[in-house]
């Protein structure tokens, strides 16, 4: 009677709910995963050819962070170093320059707080804080254009060639990074 009336209501025993079976709950899974991962905030270091609208480097950065871009000078032809540290609000802050020549096009005096000083052949211009929200940079193989993050140095001619790159930082999801490091970053 009881196996009667289980057929007759629709209840079986021997099937389960299609989101517990194990296939289903697998894949459920994963999107429950992939989902979670949109809510995960990073901030990124992002440099893109402007020409081509193509993402070629991203980083992961924090507060505190800092970086460095390298360039000859194309009038002195000496080597230029800016140095950068991203802000409690994530913006880009220029802190110091460094550079072996005083002449055409560079600087030869502080501005505001700014201390410039001559020290083991190069000029420093130290105590700066120029927040800029983005960076364009004209990367030409004979300027030997740099980034240095760290301990890791990039050769920004390698990215996309000689081409106007934007460095900016902006704010993406986890999932949102992976996707653009395997999209551009193959």
């Amino acid at each position: 009677m009881l196996k009667f009336f289980k057929e007759l209501t629709g209840h079986r025993t021997h099937r389960c709910p299609v989101f517990m079976k194990k296939r289903n709950f697998f894949y459920i899974f994963i999107v429950i995963f992939l989902f979670s991962l949109s809510f995960i905030p990073l901030h990124v270091l992002q440099l893109m050819a402007l020409r081509e609208g193509e993402i070629v480097s991203l980083h992961i950065v924090r507060p505190n962070d800092r970086f460095a871009i390298k360039y000859i000078h194309s009038v002195e032809h000496c080597p230029v170093w800016d140095f950068f540290v991203v802000d409690e609000m994530f913006r880009i802050v220029l802190y110091e320059t460094t550079f072996s020549s005083c002449n055409t096009g560079l600087p030869c005096a502080p501005s505001g707080e700014e201390i410039f000083s001559h020290e083991k052949g190069y000029f420093r211009i130290s105590k700066r804080h120029r927040v800029s929200p983005e960076l364009h940079l004209w990367v030409d193989e004979k300027y030997d254009n740099t980034l240095k993050i760290g301990e890791h140095s990039l050769k920004l001619f390698s990215l996309a060639g000689n081409t106007l790159l934007k460095l900016n930082i902006r704010k993406v999801s986890l999932l949102e990074f992976v996707y653009l490091k395997v999209k551009y970053l193959k």
